[in-house]
């Protein structure tokens, strides 16, 4: 039948207009805030124009962290407005029943979260790193970003190549495959230095596994276990450089745990952050699913608030559990990603309990 193409389209086109309204209002509050909060921050050479270009530059990151919330209230409103003007009553005498009104919401949304997801993979890890490392180059001068992600860094008579950062927390970053160079007064090199790890303790740089070459006319070369130098970089230069793992690519998160795991290190964070991004679509699908219902309900009567207003209600509610399930993922007696695949699930067939009592 035509009609049903029709109303399919009708209906995709409700939920995106209502979606990208909302997005775009969620983005402007986020760089707003952003906004602010980087004005007050402005000195050395990062002035209005380098504050712009790097608002602009993680702006992806922000429609991605925006996203479950546009997508739920987004689809809320659309639909909202078909129930509101008894068009979702008429979809339903003409065959098009809340089960299939169900599914079409749905794949509009899965749509949107595959580009979400490809943006997290593809465009928002090279723009948010870049975009960190210029914006503390124009205020410090000591940070610059080479290929593959290399941090390169001057601290006083060194200038240091650090290959791999590995993120706890803000208080716990380690440095793996570091090349150092030793400057003289001329700037020309005259020792270089290799650390299997290294961690820098606010004053100095902890050196492991350390072989160094003198570039002098000795040429001596020999190894130590540890090494310690001085540094008159600050702690907030790395912070503000280097990566949190929600920002890398799956293919650098599955990487970075492939590489703590050979080392003896603690991946938990890479892993979280692993599957986290593996159940992001699972976990926007289940916000926006178990809302639909209390949409639904309000179709006859023609109002849209009380149902809208549960239906956003429960969604966020949804989303404060997940958050939670997340964080206590790392001490459930369970493998991480049955933690982090639960409640998505249960939500879904909650979701679905719903729409069939109705």
């Amino acid at each position: 039948m035509v009609i049903v193409p029709r109303l399919s389209g009708y209906v995709a086109r409700a939920v995106l207009g209502g979606m990208v309204l909302t997005w775009l209002l969620l983005l402007g509050i986020h760089l707003l805030i952003d906004f602010i909060r980087e004005a007050r921050s402005l000195g050395g050479d990062y002035g209005a124009v380098q504050m712009l270009w790097y608002l602009l530059q993680t702006t992806p990151r922000r429609l991605y962290d925006v996203f479950p919330f546009a997508a739920l209230i987004g689809t809320l409103l659309g639909l909202g407005g078909l129930a509101s003007a008894n068009e979702i009553v008429a979809m339903r005498a003409a065959g098009f029943d809340r089960g299939h009104l169900a599914w079409r919401v749905l794949v509009v949304v899965a749509v949107c979260v595959l580009l979400m997801a490809a943006m997290a993979e593809w465009v928002i890890p090279d723009l948010e790193t870049r975009a960190r490392a210029e914006r503390q180059q124009a205020k410090s001068g000591q940070l610059h970003v080479g290929d593959a992600g290399r941090l390169w860094l001057r601290d006083g008579a060194f200038m240091i190549r650090l290959n791999e950062s590995v993120w706890r927390d803000e208080k716990d970053l380690t440095f793996a495959d570091a090349l150092i160079y030793r400057l003289d007064e001329h700037m020309q090199p005259r020792e270089i230095l290799r650390a299997a790890r290294a961690v820098h303790e606010g004053d100095q740089w902890l050196l492991e596994k350390v072989s160094f070459r003198d570039l002098g006319a000795a040429g001596s070369m020999g190894s130590r276990d540890a090494l310690r130098l001085p540094s008159r970089l600050s702690p907030e230069l790395f912070i503000a450089a280097v990566s949190r793992p929600r920002l890398l690519a799956l293919s650098d998160l599955h990487r970075m745990r492939g590489y703590l795991a050979r080392n003896g290190l603690d991946s938990g964070a890479y892993e979280q952050a692993f599957w986290q991004r593996m159940f992001f679509p699972l976990n926007v699908l289940a916000m926006v699913l178990v809302a639909l219902p209390f949409v639904f309900r309000g179709g006859r009567g023609g109002g849209r608030s009380p149902g809208l207003f549960i239906g956003v209600i429960l969604g966020l509610i949804f989303f404060v559990i997940s958050r939670l399930t997340q964080s206590l993922a790392m001490v459930w007696p369970l493998p991480l990603w049955l933690s982090l695949l639960l409640p998505p699930l249960l939500i879904m067939v909650l979701g679905v309990v719903f729409l069939r009592r109705l």
